[in-house]
């Protein structure tokens, strides 16, 4: 499951859900206080702040005082009443346990309370905050994407257990057989050469770790580097080109065909290996209608983002990837 997975689906039946009111809202003063106990004798949360560009989580900045020292740790919570979402916070929960001693920059759990039980029945994880921000505004566009090539080969070069992906299983892409041309797109006949190629089976390849949610908004910078990566519910090992594509669909998205072509040719420079073009194609399309308004809440007025042509420009990136695929 990946940050874009349920941002069209109705998954609880909250309201506050569907009219994201919980996404606003303030940590309850229970939630406060099981933070500060399980934070150890003497804490206090004196502060707390919303972070913007959570689809599926509300997630707060929180200040912790003990003593005279103040700490910030970073708080999720889900809604109340959905177990696909519990689900989700206990696969990120064993995920980072996996990922604790990788020498990977990810967040260390502080404490959980899944079942909500003294957070008013909001899932809720407590993490140390990692330094940086997510930053999608570069002075210099190949030095970013080189960073983001750098540390995709990075990540896919440790060696730890994580269930093999299934593509049309692991992944929220459109089941086979359903796939809709996108509105917007500008030559129709490139998304259904696309999905007729997805008719193959899965083809094999070398198989490395994945985070499955390798995307702009989950990484972190500070001086030029990248100092963390967020959200790790969807581990698994696979085709490289698992993550990059998804990174690429992002670029694409966001930016211009360009720089998804960069990070793809930076990447393969890096690790020495071309990345398997029907991987990256399963990846490309997980774009959809409602890939627009998913972007653009993750982006979370950071910068601006041309919806009106969104479609066109993951297209030709798209029609790109047919090609290598031949």
């Amino acid at each position: 499951m990946t940050s874009d997975d349920v941002a069209g689906q109705d998954l609880t039946d909250d309201g506050d859900w569907r009219e994201n009111k919980f996404f606003r809202r303030r940590p309850s003063t229970e939630t406060l206080a099981w933070a500060a106990a399980s934070l150890g004798a003497g804490s206090r949360i004196v502060g707390h702040r919303r972070l913007t560009g959570g689809v599926n989580s509300a997630v707060h900045r929180l200040t912790v005082e003990r003593g005279d020292t103040r700490t910030l740790v970073v708080l999720r919570q889900y809604p109340a009443g959905s177990i696909a979402l519990r689900t989700a916070m206990d696969e990120e929960i064993a995920n980072l346990k996996v990922v604790a001693s990788s020498g990977l920059p990810v967040p260390t759990i502080l404490a959980t309370d899944v079942a909500g039980a003294a957070t008013c029945g909001a899932p809720s994880l407590l993490m140390t905050r990692l330094p940086g921000h997510v930053h999608l505004n570069p002075a210099e566009r190949l030095p970013w994407i080189e960073r983001i090539a750098e540390f995709a080969a990075r990540l896919h070069a440790v060696d730890l257990p994580a269930p093999t992906f299934r593509a049309w299983e692991d992944s929220w892409i459109t089941p086979l057989g359903q796939f809709k041309v996108p509105v917007g797109a500008r030559n129709p006949s490139v998304w259904k050469a696309a999905f007729e190629a997805m008719e193959s089976p899965p083809p094999e390849d070398d198989a490395v770790f994945l985070h499955c949610d390798y995307l702009p908004v989950n990484l972190l910078w500070s001086r030029g580097m990248i100092t963390g990566l967020t959200d790790w519910n969807g581990i698994h090992r696979g085709s490289r080109a698992i993550d990059v594509g998804q990174c690429r669909r992002y670029l694409a998205s966001l930016y211009e065909p360009d720089w998804a072509e960069d990070l793809r040719l930076l990447y393969e420079s890096i690790v020495g290996a071309p990345l398997h073009p029907w991987w990256d194609l399963h990846s490309l399309l997980h774009h959809n209608d409602s890939g627009p308004q998913s972007i653009s809440r993750q982006v979370a007025g950071r910068r601006p983002v041309d919806v009106s042509g969104l479609t066109a420009r993951v297209e030709i990136v798209v029609e790109q990837a047919l090609r290598r695929l031949g």
